[in-house]
């Protein structure tokens, strides 16, 4: 069922139209400047609304709580006006209205009916006068854009003060006037609003992006993110970061740190693709015994790790800038027995899994590898094992090495992330390393990235 404040917009849709259209040059872009007046977005409705007596208030409202208007800056508890029509000798001050959903027949239910056969409690209407500042971020762009309810791009990825929109490309002539939007329904914790402009392809995980609304000022990308009790700063321009992969730093660190809690010798962690450090930064500041080598190929990220590891104190963290696969065969020349490693670069994780092959570390280790597969469980598991299988150069058994798959988060229509986790296998301590699998690897990216 769909709730009040939907049912006003939609009321609202019926009576006006869309107060842009699309251009017909699909390269053509709306200036800010051409934002309509906010007077257009003045709106009133008269709902429903029923009469009690004020000591009743409290009660009658959780009683119709399925009914009662849901509006976000919206008082649905009134007092009665000069004009409302009451029966001879009510008085007035003793008496509130509840205002309902504009719903068809809505006195007609039972909750309502009953409480209508009372004395003291009868039927009324109110008008509600709604305007910009009233409105949420859906609501105005709903009455901004030429869209379908679920078209309208109100969503949209917190970094710090920074909001991050993926527009699709209908959406690119009114991207200035959505900015407009969403720094105005969330300032001031939303200071400056960017648009990507392209997927993620180069070889430290960035993408371009312009700025659409907000501070435009130097240093404007330089944010401050809090999670799991940690503070990250960055340059997000220079660096990757997904707040919406919060929960999964959260899962795969608590494993860890679990682990690290039951035994007694410290657990000692390979993160090769660590970025600014959302697995490496939570596992060494809250003394958990746990050793962390942190690497990653960006100099950027590489010096917001530092940073980061710094002011977040933490103990057992090394920090490397150096390519994945020389980072992990130096870790086995150095004698480093790591337990765990984290390879968290999902578009081709799976594909480093060869730097294991002719593995020489004592034990071991558990892998966890982030990747993208369909979006079918069954398929994506089948797709994930046959790439990690690959690129280590022998199988992997469903049991003895204990392969587990989380879906992590929806991608896209057709993808999902997901982390498979394993016990590498005993067999590639003898797998031969493959020269011409590596080198097209290689080449594959390097087209990518042209």
């Amino acid at each position: 069922m769909m709730d009040s404040s939907s049912l006003i917009a939609d009321s609202i849709r019926t009576q006006q139209t869309s107060l842009l259209s699309k251009p017909d040059n699909p390269e053509h872009v709306y200036p800010v400047e051409l934002f309509p007046a906010l007077e257009e977005f003045d709106v009133s409705l008269v709902v429903p609304a029923l009469v009690v007596p004020s000591k009743l208030v409290s009660e009658y409202r959780k009683q119709l709580k399925e009914f009662v208007l849901d509006k976000a800056k919206l008082k649905v508890i009134v007092p009665l006006g000069d004009d409302d029509d009451v029966p001879v000798g009510l008085e007035r001050r003793k008496h509130r209205k509840i205002l309902l959903t504009k719903r068809s027949n809505i006195f007609d239910e039972e909750k309502i009916a009953q409480l209508l056969r009372n004395k003291g409690c009868f039927k009324a209407n109110h008008k509600v006068s709604q305007s910009y500042e009233d409105w949420s971020t859906h609501e105005v762009l709903s009455r901004l854009l030429p869209l379908p309810p679920n078209e309208i791009p109100s969503s949209f990825e917190q970094i710090g003060r920074l909001a991050h929109l993926n527009l699709r490309d209908d959406l690119l002539p009114f991207k200035y006037m959505i900015g407009k939007v969403i720094l105005d329904k969330n300032s001031p914790r939303i200071q400056t609003v960017v648009n990507k402009l392209a997927s993620i392809e180069s070889k430290y995980r960035t993408f371009n992006m312009e700025v659409v609304a907000g501070n435009k000022a130097d240093g404007w990308s330089l944010v401050r993110v809090k999670e799991e009790g940690c503070q990250f700063e960055m340059d997000f321009t220079k660096v990757y970061w997904n707040s919406r992969l919060g929960g999964e730093h959260r899962r795969l660190t608590q494993i860890i740190a679990d682990q690290a809690r039951d035994g007694s010798s410290p657990v000692i962690v390979a993160d090769l693709m660590a970025g600014v450090g959302p697995f490496a930064i939570p596992l060494t500041s809250k003394g958990h015994n746990i050793e962390v080598h942190a690497n990653d190929l960006n100099p950027a990220s590489y010096k917001y790790l530092l940073s980061n590891s710094r002011k977040n104190r933490c103990t057992g963290l090394s920090c490397y800038n150096m390519d994945a696969r020389k980072f992990c065969k130096h870790l086995q020349e150095s004698g480093i027995d790591f337990s765990h490693v984290i390879m968290n670069l999902p578009a081709t994780a799976p594909e480093f899994l060869d730097s294991f092959r002719e593995f020489r570390g004592a034990r071991l280790p558990r892998i966890h590898v982030h990747c993208f597969a369909p979006k079918d469980y069954n398929e994506a598991v089948q797709d994930a094992l046959k790439r990690c299988e690959s690129a280590l150069g022998c199988a992997l058994d469903i049991d003895g090495n204990k392969v587990s798959i989380v879906d992590v988060r929806n991608i896209s229509p057709k993808k999902n992330m997901y982390c498979i986790s394993f016990d590498l296998p005993e067999a590639v301590r003898t797998a031969k390393p493959d020269s011409k699998r590596q080198s097209s690897h290689a080449e594959a990216k390097r087209q990518k990235l042209n």
